[in-house]
C-alpha cells in the first residue's frame, strides 16, 4: 500500500489516518516511539564529529522543509501520501491529528529530553483569538505557558487569528496586507507566503485552552 502511494488503499489509508495512534495526545505507545528514534538519533551524533572536532547535533527543526521535502518523501504508515504535507516545526503533531486538546500536545513533548536528545525542537500551535480575548483570555493563556514551563520544553510558538481571517486574506490579499503569522522559528506577512505555506498554516488546528 505505502508502494503504491495508497493508490488502492483508500479504505485502509483512512483506517490509518483516523484510527491508528498519533503523535501528540499523550499516548505513551506512539509517543515513545518518536522519543527512541531522537535518543537514537542524538547518540550517533555524539559520534560524529565535524571538521572542527565538535559533535554534530542533532535539530529537529525543518522551519518551512514540510512543504519542500513533501513532494520528495513518500508515503508513511499513518496514512500520509507523497505531496502532502510533512509534519511542520519539528514536534508538531501532523495537522488535524492533535484530537486531545492541547495540553495532551505538551504532554507528549513534555516526554523528550530536551537537554540531550537534541536542541530546537519547534513546536507550532494555533489558539483560538475569540477564547483568548479580554482579561479571562490573558489568565488561560498565562496558565498554559505556566504549564508549558513546569515541562521543561524547549520551545512554543503560537497563531492566534481564526480560518475565516486566513481564507479572506487569499481571496483578497490587497485587503489583509497586516497580517502576520508565525510559519515556523520566523514571522511572515500572511500573504506573502506561497500557497501551500498558506494552506498548511490553515489546517494546524485551533486548539481550546481549559
Amino acid at each position: 500500500a505505502i508502494k503504491a502511494n495508497w493508490e488502492g488503499y483508500e479504505e485502509m489509508r483512512l483506517d490509518f489516518v483516523r484510527n491508528a495512534p498519533k503523535w501528540g495526545n499523550d499516548d505513551d505507545y506512539v509517543d515513545q516511539i518518536l522519543v527512541c528514534c531522537l535518543k537514537e538519533m542524538a547518540k550517533h551524533s555524539r559520534e560524529i564529529k565535524c571538521t572542527a572536532g565538535n559533535n554534530i547535533p542533532v535539530l529537529p527543526e525543518n522551519v518551512t522543509g514540510n512543504i519542500h521535502f513533501a513532494g520528495i518523501v513518500g508515503a508513511l504508515p499513518n496514512g500520509r501520501r507523497l505531496g502532502d504535507p510533512l509534519y511542520d516545526g519539528g514536534i508538531s503533531p501532523g495537522h488535524g491529528l492533535d484530537k486531545k486538546g492541547p495540553t495532551a500536545v505538551l504532554k507528549s513533548c513534555g516526554k523528550i529530553d530536551h537537554i540531550t536528545a537534541g536542541r530546537a525542537f519547534l513546536l507550532n500551535q494555533r489558539l483560538s483569538p475569540i477564547q483568548l480575548a479580554g482579561e479571562k483570555g490573558y489568565k488561560l493563556w498565562k496558565a498554559y505557558i505556566k504549564t508549558w514551563a513546569d515541562l521543561g520544553l524547549d520551545h512554543i510558538q503560537f497563531n492566534i487569528v481564526d480560518n475565516a481571517t486566513l481564507l479572506a486574506a487569499q481571496r483578497n490579499p490587497e485587503k489583509y496586507q497586516e497580517v502576520i503569522v508565525r510559519v515556523a522559528g520566523y514571522s511572515s506577512h500572511f500573504v506573502d507566503l506561497n500557497r501551500k505555506t498558506q494552506d498548511s498554516i490553515i489546517q494546524r488546528n485551533i486548539q481550546k485552552l481549559g
